[in-house]
Order: C-alpha cells, then sequence, then structure tokens
C-alpha cells in the first residue's frame, strides 16, 4: 500500500468514497446484520481542505449503516490532530 500510495495522482475523495460506500450498503440492507464501513486514511486531511465536521458528517451520514475512520499518519502528529 505505501508503495502504490507514493505514485498515485494527487486528488482526494475521501468523502465522496465513504458517502458512496455507505449508500451501497444501505442499499443492499436487507442481505445482512449489520453493516459497517471502515475508511483508512493517511491523515493528511488538512491538505485537501476536509475539516472534521466534513468528515464526521461523511461518517454519519446514515442511521443503519456504521462507519469509522482509521488514521495512519506519517508526518508528526497528523493522525491526533
Amino acid at each position: 500500500m505505501h508503495a502504490h500510495a507514493q505514485f498515485c495522482m494527487s486528488g482526494d475523495h475521501t468523502l465522496e468514497a465513504i458517502r458512496d460506500a455507505i449508500k451501497k450498503l444501505e442499499l443492499e440492507k436487507d442481505e445482512f446484520d449489520e453493516g459497517i464501513v471502515v475508511v483508512l486514511s493517511d491523515a493528511n486531511l488538512s491538505r485537501y481542505g476536509i475539516a472534521p465536521r466534513r468528515l464526521a458528517d461523511a461518517l454519519q451520514c446514515s442511521d443503519v449503516i456504521s462507519a469509522y475512520a482509521i488514521f495512519i499518519g506519517s508526518l508528526g502528529d497528523q493522525a491526533v490532530r
């Protein structure tokens, strides 16, 4: 994953990907007991102008699907912030 991420084009679709994953699971909610979305992030949200509130809103956009974010920061205290 690390090597792949180094050579990806710059850009961020974190919020859209979260909402899309949640929406797709909502469409299939009758097929499972519990729906969970797990987001892995490099914690570099400020670089793309993603405010914590916007991320929280995306993670909590469903009453049916639970969503969680795991931050793997590599620059200082990125993940904590």
